[in-house]
Formats: structure tokens, sequence, C-alpha cells
């Protein structure tokens, strides 16, 4: 991937996002709506609480850490736009069965999707991809254990994005024709 203008606006986007989701849960916080009612991934969703599903968070502190990966991944990796629109078109799309633990009936929030998206677009062009795979996977593990993670959702966007990465990514094993 090349640098450019198109990694620059991503980087700006990533940005933008960010202080939103950040303004979002401070605004959360101090009970100006209730979050479940809004946004999110659940039986019965809408299709605007689905696309709206990554700027709300269930509190500051998991916003704080959904934006710092999301900085950290596009500012580390030269990402695009597309890249970005890519894993939000995924997290959006997950399956509302993937999204939740039947026995918390909860709807999936947050920016998380998206992240593990975007994990997965970059895995095949770590240089320590087994490292990094291992990594992933203790997250979800302890997310798992906690019980506060949905998983599904975060495996989902994750699989999907890697993938595709591996068929149309910098380092794709089907090269198409221009």
């Amino acid at each position: 991937m090349r640098k450019g203008k198109d990694t620059d606006f991503a980087k700006v986007s990533a940005l933008v996002v960010g202080v939103a989701v950040f303004a979002i849960a401070v605004a959360g916080r101090f009970c100006l709506f209730d979050v479940r009612y809004v946004a999110g991934i659940g039986a019965g969703s809408s299709v605007a609480a689905r696309m709206c599903h990554p700027l709300f968070h269930a509190g500051v502190a998991h916003a704080m850490v959904n934006v710092y990966v999301l900085w950290q991944l596009v500012f580390f990796f030269p990402l695009r736009m597309r890249h970005l629109l890519l894993a939000y078109a995924v997290a959006c799309l997950c399956p509302w069965q993937c999204a939740v633990w039947p026995e918390y009936g909860a709807h999936a929030l947050g920016l998380s999707g998206v992240v593990y998206g975007l994990m997965g677009w970059v895995m095949p062009e770590t240089t320590h991809r087994s490292r990094f795979n291992v990594v992933v996977a203790v997250w979800m593990v302890l997310g798992m254990l906690t019980g506060q993670m949905a998983v599904g959702l975060h495996l989902w966007c994750y699989a999907v994005c890697a993938i595709m990465s591996f068929f149309f990514g910098r380092f794709a094993l089907i090269r198409l024709r221009r």
C-alpha cells in the first residue's frame, strides 16, 4: 500500500471518528440518553441501530480503549479509507447470533468490531503473524472469560477481514489483472 492522500484522509477520518466516539461516550456517561435503546446488534435490531452501533459504547473507558487501538492501527499501518469502510461494513453486517451471548441478551456495542476487522486486514502484513494471532486470541479469551465482550462479533470481523485481505490485500494470493 502506498502512502498518499487516501491514507491521510483515513487518518483524519479516524481522528474525527475517535473524537465523536469519545464525545458520545461522555454524553452517555452523564445520562443524556440510554445506549441500550439507541444502537446495537441484537435480535430484532433495526438497520439504523446496526449502522450506528460502532459509535456507541458501554462506557468512557470502553470508548477510550477502542479509539486508542484504532488510532494505533491507522497511524502504524498505511490503511486507506476503503479499509476503514470495509471493516465498518463487516462489523455492521455481522449476524446477531454471533454478536451477542444468548444468556446476556444485550446488544453488541462499540468500535471494537471495526478495530478487530482492521487487525484482521493487516494481519497478513505483520512480520510475526503467529505472535499477532496469539495476542488477538488472548484478548478474545479474556473477553470471553469476563463475559463482557461480544467475542462472536470480534471473531467474525477478524476472520472475514483476514480472509478478504489474503485474497485482495497487499500480499494477495490472487492477483487481479487491471
